[in-house]
């Protein structure tokens, strides 16, 4: 694990009650708040991000990077990509915004070829696994499940809806 380094969790856009509707006010907050999230932690000096590029939180948080980035060349954002295929079928701007991160990355690494059952949770272990920092963006009852692990092991939790998961109130 890498002190001062962060990772993003989130659920799928389609479980937000925004949906896909990124004019949505709900979906604009969600941005905004990571985005603030970002600018705080990059204040407090982290340099080293960890992304799975999934549609939303995930890929919007790789953008914001990849903008620091090209101000500040010690800022790395590293991608874990679960497999080759993984924007496919995506819509066409949401495709070439994951492609345009993909090539402005630090690095990329491919766990697989093709789609293969839990190799997107694979991923998301092996980012967390790498970053003392977690951003959290979770929906539905799965929540706390999902947060207990990184909280376990001791990881900084943002936990953006207003919820805090099971275990982070540790501060």
């Amino acid at each position: 694990m890498l002190k001062n380094a962060c990772t993003f969790i989130s659920s799928p856009l389609r479980r937000f009650s925004f949906g896909a509707d990124t004019s949505s006010y709900k979906c604009i907050a969600l941005k905004l708040q990571l985005a603030q999230y970002i600018s705080d932690i990059y204040k407090d000096g982290v340099r080293v991000f960890y992304c799975v590029c999934e549609q939303g939180v995930d890929l919007w948080a790789a953008e914001i990077i990849i903008r620091i980035m090209k101000d500040d060349p010690t800022t790395k954002l590293y991608c874990v990509i679960p497999y080759e295929e993984q924007a496919a079928k995506w819509d066409t701007d949401t495709r070439e915004l994951y492609y345009t991160v993909l090539a402005e990355s630090t690095e990329v690494v491919f766990l697989n070829k093709r789609y293969k059952k839990g190799c997107i949770a694979k991923a998301y272990s092996a980012v967390l696994e790498c970053a003392d920092k977690v951003f959290a963006a979770l929906v539905g009852k799965s929540e706390n499940e999902i947060l207990k692990w990184p909280c376990m092991k001791g990881k900084e939790v943002f936990c953006c809806l207003g919820r805090l998961p099971v275990g982070a109130d540790k501060s």
